[in-house]
């Protein structure tokens, strides 16, 4: 039986936090070759809907026409506080809201769920900036700011943009299994959990926002031959740079040395490959430049508390949940 999944478009939505979660649940019906899930956008009324892009859309129906829904998703978007004082389309809300078996909401779609019932004490995540604002404005939440998602009760609630898909991913584990989150996760080309919160980004990239384009083919270099031994020489000679100039200026920039930015992204690899692979550590250790399974476990529990299949066990048992 499918789930009907309804997803509330309003003036100045966000277009990731909608077409994000919607891909994801729409590879499931293709992965399936059947219509698990009956997706519909939703809004006040069917005029164009706006998004903050500057992309105009009509939604499926209007949420005076929706009688039920088995999961409402409220998108995040700067029009979101023009929702909260619509009394009329709050109204509609709740009505769907309350007969939902979820409701999901994306990145400051939190703001709505909220003033949904602004005198429930529900844990949500919400965009970093915008985590003070959401527990100023409604104080019996308690706002989550270091995780992707979280749940509470019936209400689940997702950080900023792209942590939307983490979000939906986790559900699709929920109703048909981690193996099937994972096959939409490598179809969709991205790992089916990321580890860490939305607060973190990875070094590579860090690399890319704080390198010049001088120091970028250095980064590439590494990307492509992560496998391989790697030195600052090595590196150095890619920029056409002495191995102390390439040093210090890398040093400067980064804030970390050429060889722990490696050891860094050898590191994030190994935790892709943990998630979404089947690979032993041994070959892992191959994969990622490390050698040998010894070295990779000894560098991947001083990094993060756990030995590579501690971490691969934990992560199954999270998507499992």
């Amino acid at each position: 039986m499918s789930q009907l999944v309804g997803f509330f478009i309003y003036d100045e939505f966000q277009t990731v936090d909608l077409a994000g979660p919607l891909d994801v649940f729409a590879t499931v019906n293709d992965l399936l070759s059947k219509e698990v899930y009956k997706l519909v956008t939703l809004a006040s009324d069917m005029t164009p809907i706006r998004a903050e892009s500057g992309l105009k859309t009509l939604a499926d129906d209007t949420l005076i026409n929706c009688q039920t829904l088995d999961v409402l998703v409220i998108i995040g978007g700067r029009g979101c506080q023009s929702v909260i004082k619509d009394q009329a389309v709050m109204t509609q809300l709740r009505r769907l809201a309350q007969g939902a078996q979820r409701i999901v909401s994306i990145c400051t779609g939190a703001f709505i769920v909220a003033a949904l019932w602004p005198q429930r004490a529900l844990t949500l995540a919400t965009h970093w900036g915008f985590t003070q604002r959401l527990a100023a404005q409604f104080p019996c939440v308690e706002v989550v700011s270091d995780k992707l998602f979280v749940q509470s009760d019936e209400v689940y609630s997702s950080g900023g943009l792209t942590a939307g898909i983490d979000l939906a991913l986790s559900l699709i584990a929920k109703d048909h299994g981690a193996a099937m989150a994972q096959r939409v996760a490598q179809y969709m080309v991205m790992y089916v959990r990321r580890s860490g919160d939305q607060r973190q980004y990875s070094s590579l990239l860090n690399a890319q926002q704080t390198l010049s384009q001088r120091f970028q083919s250095a980064i590439e270099f590494v990307q492509d031959n992560i496998d391989k031994p790697l030195s600052v020489e090595i590196l150095a000679e890619q920029v056409a740079l002495s191995p102390r100039h390439f040093q210090r200026v890398f040093t400067d920039k980064m804030g970390i040395s050429p060889m722990r930015f490696v050891q860094n992204l050898r590191l994030e690899k190994a935790k892709g490959l943990l998630c979404t692979s089947e690979h032993s550590i041994a070959h892992i250790s191959v994969l990622t430049g490390f050698g040998s399974p010894p070295l990779l476990t000894r560098k991947f529990t001083q990094a993060y508390g756990v030995t590579p299949t501690q971490y691969r066990e934990n992560f199954t048992a999270e998507v499992n949940e």
